[in-house]
């Protein structure tokens, strides 16, 4: 049985599918052991990670617009394009495979680069101080990371302790079926790739 469930899904998206086999634009394949959803919308063809990079949600039942997936289970959203994780409570991006269309099949083989880095646009401040340590906050502060804010990020919090996914921590850790490196939202390293500690050696939440 656990053998079973090990096993890739769908087809074997190397050999092409047809368009007929998408289902309401979706369809959901396998590129060697990894699982990947080839969706056909916004005017393109885009093959990503089939499932979300906040708790694994299928994104094959997830909403399509445009170019943007919705995971069905808490809302997080991508961009189909990229791979971005556009909105919360995702942060980790999707990985991106190549597509190509022959003989009016649709092929899909290696990743792809991920989205290239941002400019942060003329006259953006030197600073941005985010009221609340929470995952909003901690959303707030990575999307301005991405946009290429290379400024300072100042998180003001009560909590002593980073950003925390709160319903992994009410839901499951207290229950006692999730480990506690499970409940930050990054580890310590993340946090110290951006500032070091200061003030006395307590955490610093600037990002």
């Amino acid at each position: 049985m656990s053998e079973q469930q090990a096993q890739p899904s769908g087809p074997d998206l190397t050999k092409g599918v047809s368009f007929t086999d998408l289902t309401h634009g979706k369809l959901i394949g396998h590129v060697g052991d990894e699982d990947v959803l080839v969706v056909c919308s916004g005017g393109g063809i885009f093959a990503v990670g089939a499932y979300c990079s906040h708790y694994h949600g299928p994104l094959a039942d997830g909403l399509v617009e445009g170019t943007t997936v919705r995971c069905p289970w808490h809302h997080a959203c991508f961009d189909l394009r990229t791979g971005e994780a556009t909105h919360a409570p995702a942060f980790n991006p999707l990985s991106c495979w190549q597509v190509e269309q022959r003989a009016g099949r649709i092929f899909v083989s290696g990743r792809r680069a991920g989205a290239p880095a941002r400019q942060a646009p003329a006259g953006a401040p030197e600073r941005i101080v985010i009221v609340g340590g929470g995952a909003a906050g901690f959303a707030a502060a990575e999307m301005l990371h991405r946009q290429g804010f290379a400024g300072r990020i100042t998180m003001l919090s009560a909590d002593a302790d980073a950003p925390v996914d709160r319903p992994n921590l009410s839901k499951d850790y207290l229950a006692g079926s999730a480990p506690e490196e499970w409940v930050p939202l990054q580890s310590d390293g993340f946090y110290a790739q951006r500032a070091p500690c200061r003030d006395g050696g307590r955490r610093d939440p600037s990002l």
